[in-house]
């Protein structure tokens, strides 16, 4: 059998959405489940989950359980797992698990792209691994195949401990570079913006230092398969393939089409899920109107539209999500669906109480915050600033 390998990225386990209360973990558990069971029909060498994994730094523990449950049964499938740390991310949180992993399982996890320049080795009945010149080098016993896998977490002035010039410089050289022993097969993984591909919605901006995006031409020539994380939609950039998210994380990726990566013999082909719920995105007038609507009784989940420019208060807010209940993932009123320009604000020149109404207008919808909140959050500041002296 040649060398097969499952490709999948941006799982943003614990991701929340900030307009409802909807609780995704359910979802992305099942999606998981759906991954588990491609792993072990398909049965490939090695799965490559390339960065994102968590939607935040500090994920909840739920989510941390998730990700190491189903990295355990895909190794138990037989299958060496790379996971790569994206920009969401916290190299140091994905450190934690390393004296439980490393030398007892067939699963690597990078958290900064200067994790494997010490010597690392693991040995079993399929796998025999270890590290040469900055690459991974994989032998895979039973056809005696030889893979060198250069891993490259989200690369970033900070987490590379450089910055400027200097950075972009050692940035394009390292990603470009190429082993150079003797090997049958060259993987690499990374988790970027390359120039030219495409943004489907719920992707934060990925300033890499000074650069925002990475050439094309700068990514490895030799390279049997590129697999990256970062776009949540699939798509083929040169040499390189982006799986894509395990769901629709916003309202622009619902036609996007989610599943995993098989590459083997130079051939890509992508595997839909089929098991995921469905986000449909309905449209109203107004909020009463979408809080009267009844919802067919299936497994849909929804996202709302207002054609209003109309304020609404908490009250009616709280209707609306009480009577969706867990199918509301998110909703938007037309002045935030229709802005097309964002102004910039200067933070410096705001005082407390009008950087708090901004930051509560971005986390809730343009939504004006109410005076008794504001007047809360004065007191509280008040009272910590006079703590503070």
């Amino acid at each position: 059998m040649s060398l097969k390998i499952l490709h999948t990225s941006d799982w943003h386990l614990g991701k929340t959405f900030r307009s409802t209360t909807f609780d995704l973990l359910d979802v992305q558990k099942k999606i998981l489940d759906e991954l588990v069971s491609i792993v072990r029909d398909q049965r490939p060498n090695i799965v490559l989950v390339a960065g994102d994994i968590f939607d935040t730094y500090n994920p909840s523990f739920e989510a941390e359980r998730l990700f190491y449950q189903t990295i355990t049964k895909i190794s138990d499938a037989n299958s060496l797992v790379i996971a790569i740390a994206g920009n969401h991310d916290s190299p140091d949180k994905l450190k934690i698990s390393r004296p439980l992993i490393y030398g007892r399982h067939p699963i690597i996890i990078s958290g900064t792209p200067s994790d494997y320049k010490e010597d690392y080795t693991f040995e079993n009945d399929l796998f025999k691994l270890g590290v040469e010149e900055d690459f991974l080098r994989l032998k895979i016993k039973d056809t005696n195949t030889i893979l060198s896998i250069k891993v490259i977490p989200y690369p970033s002035e900070v987490r590379m401990g450089l910055s400027g010039g200097e950075f972009k410089d050692n940035l394009h050289e390292y990603i470009s570079r190429e082993p150079q022993f003797s090997c049958d097969y060259f993987i690499f993984t990374s988790h970027l913006f390359v120039s030219g591909a495409t943004k489907s919605g719920s992707e934060r901006s990925l300033q890499i230092g000074s650069i925002d995006s990475i050439p094309a031409e700068v990514l490895p020539k030799n390279a049997h398969y590129t697999a990256l994380g970062h776009l949540h939609r699939f798509q083929r950039i040169c040499n390189a393939v982006y799986s894509g998210s395990i769901y629709p994380f916003d309202v622009g990726e619902i036609d996007d089409k989610k599943g995993v990566c098989i590459w083997q013999g130079g051939e890509t082909d992508f595997l839909h899920f089929r098991d995921i719920p469905k986000i449909k995105s309905l449209e109203f007038d107004s909020l009463e109107e979408a809080i009267k609507f009844n919802m067919p009784t299936n497994s849909d989940l929804y996202y709302l539209f207002i054609r209003s420019k109309e304020s609404y208060g908490h009250e009616k807010i709280n209707r609306l999500i009480k009577n969706y209940g867990d199918k509301l993932v998110g909703w938007q009123p037309e002045n935030t669906k229709f802005e097309t320009a964002k102004k910039t604000l200067d933070i410096n020149s705001l005082s407390e109480e009008e950087l708090f109404r901004e930051f509560f207008k971005f986390k809730n919808n343009n939504i004006e915050p109410d005076n008794d909140l504001v007047s809360l959050f004065t007191s509280c500041l008040e009272e910590a600033t006079n703590a503070a002296n």
